[in-house]
């Protein structure tokens, strides 16, 4: 293939990745603004790969030393971890793993006004990679009920 973007990454940064992840947000947007349903499960999907992208950075960046290591070098302890970060989609074992993170949004909240932990599982709880597979159409009133959730949730994420 001729583009770079199928070159598999050795490493992953987190910096990296929360760059990336607003890419895909203004991708998700730009579906959004066409306003045709026929893009919306495109727009809701890419939404969710956001909060996959942020939440997996922050995994490599609370467990960097598991991160790094060949799936040969692992522990059975370790081997959870390093599914999530480089094999899993599941997002609701994601944000177990990253228990520190409902506290702190559970603060920023109370602060706000806005339940932002509830969000963030709502969004973890709701979606999966299976989407992309689905023949069902989504509205595209729904689709940016879930990109606003995913806006307000990406920055307190990064």
């Amino acid at each position: 293939m001729a583009s770079e973007i199928f070159k598999k990454e050795q490493t992953l940064k987190a910096s990296t990745m929360a760059a990336v992840a607003e890419r895909r947000f203004d991708d998700a947007r730009a579906l959004c603004d066409t306003g045709e349903n026929a893009r919306a499960n495109c727009a809701a999907y890419l939404a969710g790969f956001v909060i996959e992208i942020l939440l997996k950075a922050r995994l490599i960046a609370k467990f960097a030393t598991i991160a790094r290591k060949r799936p040969h070098e692992l522990t059975d302890d370790e081997r959870e971890v390093w599914g999530l970060i480089w094999r899993r989609h599941d997002l609701e074992s994601m944000l177990t793993a990253l228990k520190e993170l409902e506290v702190a949004l559970k603060t920023r909240g109370e602060r706000d006004g806005i339940d932002y932990a509830a969000e963030l599982k709502k969004v973890c709880a709701e979606w999966t990679v299976y989407a992309r597979y689905s023949p069902r159409t989504m509205s595209m009133a729904d689709a940016k009920e879930i990109l606003e959730r995913v806006r307000r949730l990406k920055e307190l994420l990064k």
